[in-house]
């Protein structure tokens, strides 16, 4: 059950009483706030109904173009919103869950109560889909047929082995980067919208947010490209920022480039963690953890999966001719080094997923490449039984490439960005190709950010968080990122993955309430420690996995990674 859930993800508290209107102590506002009627799937209804509160939702028209407002074009926003339960009323927290292309309004549905939790409960948390994701003018781009030759190899000598980057791009990854581009291109619709879903045009809508809700200043919490977001947001109006809290972030620069050069620095010491966690818990949790004996180390799991890589890269094993593993591949020629690697990646995002971690690397020690594309290949056959609230499929692509500066003619272009890439992680050519389409975008942003860059001087100093074992977004990332924000502030967070939510810290916990309730900073080189080791965490989950009931969706999504490959 494991296995065939990892595969289908690479294709794609108690009753409180609450105000049935009115606000504690708030601003009169220009939305009118209703309780929600929204066709959320099943899943994420379920989730709705265990925390049993009301939720509440608005919506904001907003211009199309902000760069030619005369024109009258506008597209509405929809928000959600999760009450406080304490007074006084500390106004509203906006929220963004990453990506690009994460929907703000799933998340705050689903999780919006503990986030509301986590700040104190004196804020509204505040959800909204940003352009091109969710219901907001979503971003998809419809397949064609065309296929591939098959990819050879190369390699690097690396402690987890690379592939040859560049000649991946040159003999595969160019060419169907290039269809992929024109099938977004060619999308009916996305000629029409693909100019207007840029990160610019979400901080002016942030703005209009804040505006209606009748408050001077945002306050802010964004996980991974919500750092990006807010950061251009800070950039572009310094003046605006009361409290943003920034959790996992990108250097906002590499983003906005087009590069995406530092994210995938830490991604095999995250992995390295994920096997020292696995040794420590011990095989009955983790049963790799005695797979070289009794006396297995983090660092023979390493050691032996590094050969699993190198093996993969002197004998390609490929996948079938029809199998696509993502949109920005065509079918032929994909291995399974290709998807191991960007699947190790995924799955080293957060403890929950330890289940499935192990699940795939231990296929891969055993070299049980029959069952692997076994697994793979049933899941093109399997079929989602509900409409997403998410139908912006590819709002990744949509946003990051619109966003980034980089165009390229030809795959000679890509020479020194692509070695770059592959100079700051092994782990780069599971991360990297999915960003290089981007070169041969075929949409022009509207408005695209050109700085600042460093020296941003904002009203209030910004908060960042981030964790040490980060497979995504490197602490050493952080700090350059925090850096750039004289002012700010960086607490570390002694854990595993990706968002410090998913490696629960009191001491985070507190840092973070601190911050949103009262304006204090963190010591200067604080570091949390979480309060349960990360195998932890997934023991814990496994247990309420367990103890759902077999049919309840809840327990299926218990194992999920995320529905469609996203590095942030």
């Amino acid at each position: 059950m494991l296995l065939k859930v990892l595969a289908t993800s690479l294709l794609l508290s108690p009753v409180l009483a609450y105000p049935t209107d009115g606000h504690y102590n708030s601003n009169t506002t220009a939305l009118e706030w209703v309780p929600c009627d929204l066709d959320f799937p099943s899943s994420v209804q379920e989730e709705i109904d265990v925390h049993k509160e009301p939720i509440f939702c608005a919506n904001l028209s907003v211009p199309l173009d902000y760069t030619s407002r005369e024109n009258g074009k506008t597209i509405d926003l929809q928000l959600i919103k999760i009450k406080a339960t304490k007074e006084p009323f500390k106004g509203s927290v906006l929220t963004n869950p990453g990506g690009p292309g994460g929907s703000g309004v799933d998340w705050i549905a689903s999780d919006g109560p503990s986030i509301r939790d986590d700040l104190g409960g004196y804020h509204d948390v505040i959800g909204f889909d940003p352009r091109g994701t969710g219901r907001t003018i979503p971003f998809y781009c419809l397949p064609s047929n065309t296929t591939a030759s098959k990819a050879k190899r190369a390699e690097y000598n690396f402690t987890i082995p690379q592939d040859d980057m560049y000649a991946a791009l040159v003999k595969k990854a160019w060419h169907d980067g290039g269809i992929f581009a024109e099938e977004c291109a060619n999308t009916p619709g996305n000629a029409d919208i693909g100019p207007y879903i840029n990160t610019p045009f979400v901080a002016r809508d942030m703005l209009e947010i804040i505006d209606a809700l009748g408050e001077d200043q945002l306050q802010y919490w964004g996980i991974s490209y919500g750092t990006i977001l807010g950061q251009t947001f800070a950039g572009m109006f310094p003046d605006r920022v009361k409290h943003l809290l920034l959790d996992s972030a990108v250097r906002f620069d590499d983003y906005h480039s087009g590069q995406w050069i530092t994210v995938t620095r830490d991604t095999e010491r995250a992995v390295l963690n994920f096997f020292t966690e696995c040794v420590t818990a011990g095989p009955e949790l983790c049963p790799i953890a005695n797979f070289t004996g009794p006396d297995t180390t983090a660092e023979d799991l390493h050691k032996e999966y590094a050969k699993v890589f190198q093996e993969l890269l002197d004998d390609p094993v490929f996948l079938p001719d029809d199998y696509r593993p993502a949109s920005w591949y065509q079918p032929g020629g994909n291995t399974i080094y290709l998807v191991l690697k960007h699947i190790t990646l995924t799955l080293a995002y957060q403890p929950r997923q330890f289940g499935q971690l192990y699940s795939a690397v231990d296929i891969a020690l055993r070299r049980d490449w029959e069952q692997a594309v076994e697994i793979l290949t049933s899941a093109l056959n399997t079929t989602t039984p509900e409409i997403p609230w998410n139908l912006g499929v590819n709002a990744f692509h949509g946003i990051a490439c619109s966003d980034g500066a980089f165009r390229a003619d030809k795959p000679e272009d890509l020479y020194s960005w692509v070695l770059a890439q592959a100079a700051a992680g092994t782990f780069a050519d599971g991360a990297g190709p999915q960003v290089w389409l981007c070169a041969q975008w075929k949409f022009e942003a509207k408005e695209r950010y050109t700085g600042p860059w460093t020296a941003i001087n904002t009203s209030n100093p910004i908060l960042f968080v981030n964790g040490n074992h980060d497979p995504i977004t490197p602490l050493s990332g952080a700090y350059e990122a925090s850096a750039n924000f004289p002012g700010s502030r960086l607490v570390v967070q002694n854990g595993h993955g990706h968002g410090v939510r998913n490696h629960p810290s009191s001491c985070t916990n507190k840092v973070i309430a601190d911050y949103f309730n009262d304006g204090t900073l963190p010591d200067v080189g604080k570091v949390c420690q979480t309060d349960k080791t990360a195998y932890g965490v997934f023991e814990e989950y496994l247990a309420t996995v367990l103890n759902s009931t077999t049919n309840s969706t809840l327990a299926k999504r218990s194992f999920e990674v995320p529905r469609k490959p996203i590095l942030t």
